[in-house]
């Protein structure tokens, strides 16, 4: 079986806290991340056009790709984060959606 992928799409609260937002995520989110059991990577990707003609991009401003080995073990460990950082990440992101899915063709 393929590990877990873990995809949050995110909306910026304004396009004002863009450079605070990207600083956030290297210095505290992309730690806390890495730190958390069962993750085995972790990005932030910034969407910002569109990628094939007649397709339009989507209303996100960001996408982060967790790949987890434990699709469990990764939720227990992020409920277990500290209230701070959910705050934080409320004062930049205004909404977002997750999911989480298999991988289907790993990487050789």
């Amino acid at each position: 079986m393929g590990s877990h992928v873990v995809f949050f799409l995110t909306r910026l609260t304004s396009e004002d806290v863009r450079d605070d937002y990207e600083r956030w995520v290297r210095t505290v989110d992309t730690p806390l991340a890495l730190q958390l059991d069962g993750v085995l990577s972790y990005r932030v990707v910034r969407l910002e056009e569109d990628a094939m003609a007649g397709v339009d991009r989507p209303g996100y401003s960001y996408i982060e790709i967790i790949e987890v080995s434990e699709l469990e073990a990764y939720r227990a460990a992020i409920s277990s984060a500290p209230q701070s950082f959910f705050d934080q990440f409320r004062t930049f992101i205004g909404s977002f959606d997750a999911v989480a899915g298999r991988v289907v063709n790993p990487v050789a």
